[in-house]
This record gives structure tokens, C-alpha cells and sequence, in this order.
């Protein structure tokens, strides 16, 4: 990630536990301690976990282990204000540094905990998702939900190093590996062509243990080179929450039972049919879409899953500005655009597009 003195490396394949610790020991200069904050299902189900732990105490000093609540369950103030206790308790001071490992949720968790202690430390993560390797950790987003929505505390606060371990993935559920598949699809509809059209061609075979990483790196290319362009999403960077303005509505409002990546899938789908309703999208491409996301077990059903209720949720995405929602549009694949649209025309023509399903 090139940012000037914020620069960092992004590594991805399967790696031994000795090389991911080294990459990190690399990265993370002369810590006076490291945090290691992990998921604690991830903790409980991962054979990889024990030995980078070990390597990490090898390499670095004072390597301490907190366990994260599972999941999004991490995502909320009050999780992050018990992870600061720990590290005030621990003795941890602005020398030290977490490394977050886990999913999207244990990662945007690390991230923020980092931000706000001690007014910043360093922090690294080792992304154990796909969705997370492909998109959460790559970025300097970071943040935290509450009872308004999703995302809406947080802070831009760049990681040391990102380390994508993709062995991690072996006990990942198939539908963690579907809804990382989604941020794949988003990836190649808003900057890389190619990368739509070959998982479009091979769907599964994407998942291959040859294929995999290339398909990794590619979408995280296509973050790479957003955010060099455009940090704090002062403009360009916005095209990075394609099918999520719709998404984090869906999410919310179905308690969080609805993964990341499925609630995008449908995000996605709706943004798609209002760009073609609104002559933007290029006639065809929701339907090529819709049918993507379908054979790679996604949900699509937005005609059942979007109300009116929902679609009000938007009042609070963090695009909106005064009375108009920045919303992204596909035109065709490998290209965004952003339009400010009144927020009450968006929610109306939202629910006048859904697709028939």
C-alpha cells in the first residue's frame, strides 16, 4: 500500500507460522510488548492459530493473547472498551502493538482499539476470512457498530503490515467463503474487468488452492490502488461501498444474522437494477450478476428481503450528506460512478427497482 510514510506491505498465500511471524517481526520494528487479539472462535477451531502464536512469542517480546467475543459480537464500544482495560492492565504503553487476528468484525475491532489507545499505537493484522483478506483489513478503515447502524464510529488508521495466511481458511464454513466471494465480485465490477469476467467463467474453481491466490490479490489490488488515490474517502474512495449503502441497511436490520458479503450480494443486486432503471448500468449486467452471485450460493432476493422499512434505514449511511445519499453505480464491469441522489427519490426508486425474483 503506498501512502508515503504510512506505506505497508500486503502478503498473501499459505504460509508457515514461522514465515507469517517473521513478515511480522519485519514489519513491526522494536515493539516494547504485542497484543495479540484474536476471535475466539477462530481461537477455538483453527489448528494455525497455537503455532503463530508460538512463533510470535519467539520472535517478539512480551506476546500476551486476548480472546475477542466471536464475530460481530466484537463490533461495539463496549467490547473495544474492555480490550483498552486489558492493555492498560497489561502494562501495554504507546511502544507496543496489537496484531489483530480474524475475521472483518476481529479486525476492524484490532484497528480501532489501536486508533484509540493511548491516542494510537501501531497495530498488524492476520485476516483469517476471506472477506477479511480481500477487503476489512486492507485500508486503514476501521471502526465499530452501534444501535443507529453500521460502521458509524471509527477511525482511518493504517496497519504496519497485513499478512493473509489463506491456510486459515481450511475451517472456514462455506458460507464465510461465499460471502468473501462477494467483496471478490464487488472488486472486479468497480476496477477490474478481467477479474469479473474469470470468476463469471469459473465460479468455483476460483477456490482452488492454484486459483485462490491470484484471486485474492487481484481484488486487493483494485483496494490498493482506490485508496493510494484517495485515503480518507474525501472523493473516488467511495466507490469502494458499491451495493453497501443498500447492504449495511440489510445487514442491520436483520440483527446481524445476515453475513457481511450476503447483504452486499443483495446490496449489490439492488444498485445494479436502479443503475439500469436510471439508463447508468449497462442493460444486462444485473442480470449477469444476479446470476453470479446466485452460483456462488449468495442470496438475491431483494424483492423479498428490502421493504420500506429497511430502505429508511439509508437516513443514517455514512454517504449521506444533507438530504442526498452518494451513491455508486456500476456502468459496466471494471468501472464505477458516483452520483449525489436526493435521499427520498434514492429510498423511492430503491423499492421501484427490486428486481422480481
Amino acid at each position: 500500500m503506498p501512502l508515503g510514510e504510512r506505506s505497508y506491505d500486503v502478503h498473501v498465500g499459505t504460509f508457515a507460522s514461522d514465515e507469517v511471524a517473521e513478515r511480522l517481526d519485519e514489519a513491526l520494528g522494536e515493539p516494547s510488548g504485542v497484543a495479540v487479539l484474536v476471535d475466539e472462535h477462530v481461537a477455538a477451531v483453527s489448528p494455525r492459530l497455537s503455532p503463530l502464536c508460538a512463533a510470535l512469542q519467539a520472535r517478539l517480546p512480551r506476546v500476551q493473547v486476548l480472546r475477542l467475543p466471536r464475530g460481530e459480537s466484537a463490533k461495539n464500544l463496549a467490547a473495544v472498551e474492555r480490550t483498552c482495560q486489558w492493555l492498560a492492565e497489561q502494562g501495554y504503553d504507546r511502544r507496543s502493538v496489537i496484531v489483530g487476528v480474524g475475521g472483518g468484525a476481529a479486525t476492524d475491532h484490532a484497528g480501532f482499539a489501536a486508533a484509540v489507545y493511548l491516542r494510537g499505537i501501531d497495530f498488524a493484522l492476520c485476516p483469517t476470512t476471506l472477506l477479511a483478506a480481500v477487503d476489512a483489513s486492507v485500508g486503514g478503515k476501521t471502526g465499530v457498530d452501534i444501535a443507529a447502524g453500521k460502521n458509524l464510529v471509527g477511525a482511518f488508521h493504517q496497519p504496519r503490515v497485513v499478512v493473509a495466511d489463506l491456510g486459515f481458511l481450511a475451517t472456514l464454513p462455506a458460507r464465510e467463503i461465499a460471502a468473501g466471494l462477494a467483496e471478490v465480485v464487488k472488486a472486479g465490477l468497480i476496477g477490474d474487468a478481467e477479474l469479473f469476467a474469470n470468476v463469471e467463467s469459473s465460479a468455483q474453481a476460483v477456490l482452488g488452492p492454484a486459483e485462490l491466490p491470484a484471486v485474492v490479490a487481484a481484488a486487493v489490488r483494485v483496494k490498493i490502488e482506490v485508496v493510494t488515490e484517495d485515503e480518507r474517502e474525501s472523493g473516488r474512495r467511495a466507490v469502494l461501498n458499491f451495493g453497501h449503502t443498500l447492504g449495511h441497511a440489510i445487514e442491520a436490520a436483520s440483527g446481524y444474522e445476515l453475513l457481511h458479503g450476503e447483504a452486499v450480494s443483495l446490496g449489490m443486486v439492488a444498485a445494479l437494477a436502479l443503475g439500469e432503471a436510471r439508463g447508468v448500468t449497462e442493460p444486462g449486467l444485473a442480470a449477469r450478476t444476479r446470476a453470479l452471485l446466485a452460483k456462488l450460493c449468495l442470496p438475491v432476493d431483494v424483492q423479498t428481503r428490502v421493504s420500506p422499512e429497511i430502505v429508511d434505514r439509508i437516513e443514517v449511511d455514512k454517504k449521506r450528506r444533507s438530504d442526498k445519499v452518494r451513491f455508486v453505480f456500476v456502468p459496466r464491469p471494471g468501472a464505477a460512478a458516483l452520483h449525489d441522489i436526493p435521499l427520498l427519490e434514492l429510498k423511492q426508486q430503491l423499492l421501484a427497482a427490486r428486481p422480481a425474483t
